[in-house]
Parts: C-alpha cells; structure tokens; sequence
C-alpha cells in the first residue's frame, strides 16, 4: 500500500520488514506445535511460504494471495494457531487493495465454507457453540481483511479526487486572476498607450501635411506606440483565451509575419487533441513568438523554419532563420525564453546552426501521452 512522500522506510525496504515480521509469527506458531512433536516437516515451507513471496505482491497480488491462502488452508488441520493466519489476512486486504475484489471475495466465500466445513466434520456433523464460535473467529477475520483493504482502497481514492479537485479549484482561480489582469490592462494600459499613438500620429499627419520633416523622436514615439499596442494586444488574447493548446495555434503566429519579407516554414506535432502539460505548452508558445520577432528583426535571411516535435523525454522547439549566424549579445528576449526553459528544468542553445541562426529548447515532459503530428507551411512574403 501507499507511503508518506519522503519516508525513509518504503517500496522493496518496506515490503522485506513486513516479510520478516511475517515469517516470525509463522515461525514462532510452527515452532510452539513442534515442542509438543505435533508439526511434521512439511510444515515448515508451508508455514514460510507465505511470508518469502510477500514482497512480489506489487507485481503479483492475485499469485501471492492464492499461494498464501493455500498454504494456510494446507496447514489448517495442524492447528498451528492464529498467528500463522497473519500473512493470508494481509495478503486479502492487499489484493482488496489493489482492486481485484471479484477473486479476493470468491476465494474469501471458498475459505469461509471450507472452514466451516471442517469445523463441522470435525464435530461429527454437529452444529455445537464450539463450531460456531471456531468458525465465525477464523470468517471474522477473513472479512476484516476484506472491509480493511477496500476501506483503504477508497480511502486513498477519495484523497486523490480531493488532490484534483483542489488542483482544479486553482487553476479556476488562476483563470480568474488573468481575467481580471487583462480587464485592469485594458481599462488602463491599453486605452494610454492608444492615446498617445493616436496623438503621434496625428502631429506626423500634420508636419507631413506642412511639408515638413518630422522629427525622429516622434517617429520613434509612433512605432514604440505601435509596437507597445501589439504586443499588449497578444498578452490580453493569452490572459483572457486559456482554451486548447497554444502551439496549436503556431501557424496563425506564423501568419502575422505576412508581408514582412520571410517565408516561414512550420511543422509542429501539437494539435488541439494532444495531451501536453499547460506550464510546457505555454512556455513552447512563448519560445517560438519571441524567436520568430527576433528572426524578422534581426536576421538578414529571407526564410525561417520552425519545428516542434517529441525527443524520448522533452518537447524540442526548433526555430532557425538562414541568415548569417553572427556573435549575438543576449537581449531581453533570449533572456526571457532562457528563463522559461531554467523555470522548467529544460534548456535553451543559440548560436550558428546548419541552417543559419538557431534556437533550441528543449522542455521536460511530464506527461507521456504520445502527440498526434499535424504538419502545415505557412509561405508568407516574398524573399528580401
């Protein structure tokens, strides 16, 4: 059964004390009957049967039960006492426990009967309060061991589903949270920043109007303005919309370079129906958008390829422009996808590839749901 998180004494440790704790108790019922020379010797691989396969029950509960159980039923007329019933018991809440109740409780049936059975012939067929009180002690027992392991059983599956809802319970009030961030933003961030394009555009209307030069800051001021919008647009779109994967949306990422001068091929292996953990799905997306504007800033190429596909243990983000790879001085932005890639315990390689400049993640996996592969390419622009 299931042990604190971080205890020193689990898995195979755990199952060899229980084992050795078995075998004494058998041992010491076969060692009480052979004083009195009432124990034979095959006795003795019966009685310790029980206890040395103990420790295969995570692999083999229904084998160990069964051969348990026989060898107690093999040894009932030698009346070795109750503490040779001790492995059997543990062996039926086990099996109990890992949910195989329609064979514990048949064979629970068939003990129960045979016990009875034996008790009765033994009394020349005579129901006696002796018969009764042996039988019912010996049955009692069988169905404590059968109430504890279901009991625990569903103890520990009501703990889980109260683990999931919580979990869910959080991530509704995450949701909740980005909900309100993004409403604060536009009430606030937003409606500013479009003031002020809207306010700078208009002066360049009128100096062009003038025939006049505008003058750099305000130029600068109108694309910051411009840019600044953008990308507080992209960030209330991911705080409000949290539905379905964000690298399936990987190619309509890609459609928005349309028109600036660069092909972009895309193969991603994450669709809507993919099973793919919510942190490495988000951080994925982020890598490859911040990759793509660096590429069309920056890269004197006309072409940039993105893939994203499963390695054996991580998702691999491969974005790569055919530009000259050059010494690159670490900006804002290859700090942030370093940063989402530290944060999951992955990595991230930039510099010269065989393609050009290249960026590659590669982010831990928790699940291990295989990914359906949807292939697409985006052919946006004309070459510069």
């Amino acid at each position: 059964m299931s042990t604190p998180p971080g205890s020193r004494l689990s898995g195979l440790r755990l199952d060899l004390c229980v084992a050795v704790v078995l075998l004494g108790d058998t041992l010491i019922s076969g060692a009480a009957v052979a004083v009195d020379g009432g124990l034979p010797w095959y006795g003795w691989p019966l009685l310790a049967v029980g206890p040395l396969l103990f420790p295969l029950w995570r692999r083999y509960p229904r084998a160990v039960m069964l051969v348990t159980v026989g060898a107690l039923v093999a040894v009932g007329h030698l009346h070795v006492g109750p503490l040779a019933a001790v492995p059997a018991l543990v062996a039926i809440a086990v099996s109990m426990y890992r949910g195989h109740r329609k064979l514990t409780v048949s064979l629970v049936g068939v003990v129960s009967a045979v016990t009875m059975l034996g008790n009765w012939s033994a009394a020349d067929f005579q129901f006696t309060g002796a018969v009764m009180e042996q039988s019912m002690l010996v049955i009692g027992w069988l169905h404590v061991a059968l109430i504890s392991g279901e009991s625990r059983r569903q103890r520990d599956a009501y703990m889980a589903e109260a683990e999931h809802t919580r979990e869910e319970a959080v991530k509704r009030k995450a949701a909740d949270e980005r909900v309100r961030i993004a409403r604060e933003l536009h009430d606030s961030l937003t409606h500013s920043i479009s003031v002020i394009r809207v306010q700078a555009g208009v002066a360049l209307h009128l100096a062009r109007k003038r025939g006049e030069e505008p003058a750099p800051a305000l130029v600068a001021v109108e694309e910051a303005a411009k840019d600044a919008t953008r990308e507080l647009r992209e960030t209330l779109t991911m705080l409000r919309d949290d539905e379905g994967h964000r690298l399936s949306r990987v190619k309509p990422l890609a459609d928005r370079y349309r028109g600036l001068g660069f092909a972009i091929d895309v193969e991603c292996e994450v669709d809507e129906a993919a099973v793919l953990d919510e942190e490495v799905d988000h951080a994925a997306y982020r890598i490859v958008q911040e990759a793509l504007t660096n590429a069309v800033r920056h890269s004197d190429g006309d072409r940039v390829r993105v893939r994203v596909h499963r390695g054996d243990d991580a998702l691999v983000v491969e974005v790569a422009d055919n530009g000259r790879a050059r010494d690159v001085t670490p900006g804002r932005g290859l700090t942030g996808m370093r940063e989402r890639a530290d944060a999951l315990g992955g990595t991230l390689d930039v510099g010269p590839g065989e393609y050009g400049f290249h960026v590659t993640a590669r982010l831990p996996m928790p699940s291990t749901e295989p990914l359906i592969p949807v292939q697409a390419a985006a052919e946006t622009g004309s070459p510069r």
